[in-house]
């Protein structure tokens, strides 16, 4: 018993040092005050939508209205709906020249539906900048402009706060969690990327530059995940020489994401976004050891609180343990509260959050292993061939830098500094 005690001891620790590391990343901010030195870029706002008849309205509304100065283009994708969610579409686009449809008829075999979705209004539309947001969520007026205003110079992506409630606006103790657990989640991306790891953002909030996906290959080997695919792209273009990746904090760059209806919906969703981790070959061992961490801790740790009444004599190191970890991500949260102006969820809501916090992540990682999410998802199993592109990859860079290719007095060629446009449009299909 003090081996397992000590162990959830270790574990506490490990993921009370990275939290640690993730709060000081807060301290570096990205804010929209200085005024563009260049024009506007034209804008590609790409809308996904399966079965969305009843909240694309509300979308569209949204993003009719935004006070944007340059030329943007809304391309509504029916992913294959059941009901009438083109038409929805198609009387939008009747009253407004700016809102297009297009239509998604059958599933690929490459692409995830999401994903598939996405990729059809990439190649529809020709603008420099892509945004993509989901048919679930509402703008404020200015949402483009402030999104948009870093997006020059090297800054190849831009991504936003997702919200579930406004300042004031949650409800229940499931309301401010849930609002919480999205905070906690930009928060630690966008401390992430402060830091120079481009690990995450969130799809219904991000924008990016046609050039630095071009370059980046498209959505790639990656184009098969139903989950998670925003993170990979990141990935992918956070990876280009000189490419930057911000984070805005403003409000008004913040999309507001209908919360979930109950308990069983909130966890449900969780146990979505934990089944991507299930494929650890697709993402760095530098985000991967957190992340397992952090499952693995928060599993244990919440056994180990449930076994409390039956082992009295460990019950001081393992709260001892808990409340350290309570106190960084107290800490933490309210910092980021703070910076974010939502002082309307600190105090206890915080502290309900951070108790709720492990067993949250337990069951959902527990039954992410029990009913795990569908990776094919409309795509082919595509694991075997990821690992035998990166092996080919590796082997070529390898056979590039030879010794024997670079003989004295002669240099290797070297990436160019920066990423630099280019004409050829990537196909996601060679994969």
């Amino acid at each position: 018993m003090s081996v397992a005690v000590t162990v959830v001891q270790v574990l506490v620790a490990m993921t009370a040092t990275a939290l640690a590391v993730v709060a000081l990343g807060l301290l570096r901010r990205h804010g929209t005050g200085l005024r563009r030195a260049t024009p506007w870029p034209d804008v590609d706002v790409i809308l996904p939508a399966h079965d969305e008849e009843a909240r694309l309205g509300a979308a569209l509304a949204s993003l009719r209205a935004q006070d944007y100065p340059g030329a943007m283009t809304i391309w509504v994708v029916d992913d294959r709906s059941t009901d009438a969610t083109a038409d929805v579409a198609l009387r939008a686009a009747r009253s407004d020249a700016r809102v297009r449809l297009v239509r998604v008829t059958r599933p690929s075999s490459r692409r995830s539906p999401k994903v598939n979705a996405v990729w059809h209004g990439v190649q529809a539309g020709t603008a420099p900048w892509i945004v993509t947001t989901d048919a679930d969520c509402t703008h404020h007026p200015r949402w483009l402009r402030t999104l948009l205003e870093p997006a020059e110079g090297n800054v190849a992506l831009v991504a936003g706060h997702v919200e579930t409630a406004r300042p004031g606006g949650a409800r229940g103790l499931l309301g401010r969690v849930e609002a919480l657990d999205w905070i906690s989640l930009m928060i630690t991306a966008r401390s992430l990327a402060n830091a120079g790891r481009k690990v995450a953002v969130s799809a219904n909030n991000q924008a990016y530059a046609r050039a630095a996906w071009r370059a980046a290959g498209g959505f790639g080997v990656a184009a098969r995940a139903p989950s998670g695919d925003e993170d990979l792209l990141v990935q992918r273009i956070g990876r280009l020489p000189g490419a930057d990746v911000i984070f805005v904090d403003h409000p008004h760059a913040r999309v507001l994401t209908l919360p979930m209806p109950g308990w069983h919906a909130f966890l449900d969703q969780r146990r979505r976004w934990v089944s991507r981790f299930h494929h650890l070959q697709q993402y760095p061992v530098g985000y991967l050891v957190p992340v397992v961490t952090l499952g693995i801790q928060s599993i244990a740790l919440a056994l180990a609180l449930v076994a409390l009444p039956l082992v009295p004599h460990a019950r001081a190191p393992v709260l001892s343990a808990w409340g350290i970890l309570l106190a960084v991500q107290l800490v933490g949260m309210h910092v980021g509260l703070h910076q974010l102006g939502r002082r309307d969820l600190m105090g206890w809501p915080v502290v309900a959050w951070a108790l709720c916090h492990p067993f949250v992540i337990a069951i959902a990682v527990t039954w992410s292993l029990l009913r795990p999410g569908s990776w094919r998802a409309g795509a082919r199993s595509y694991r075997r061939r990821l690992l035998a592109v990166r092996w080919r990859r590796r082997g070529r860079a390898w056979w590039r830098r030879a010794w024997w290719r670079h003989p004295p007095g002669r240099a290797p060629r070297r990436n160019p500094a920066t990423w630099a446009p280019s004409t050829t449009e990537p196909n996601d299909d060679r994969w």
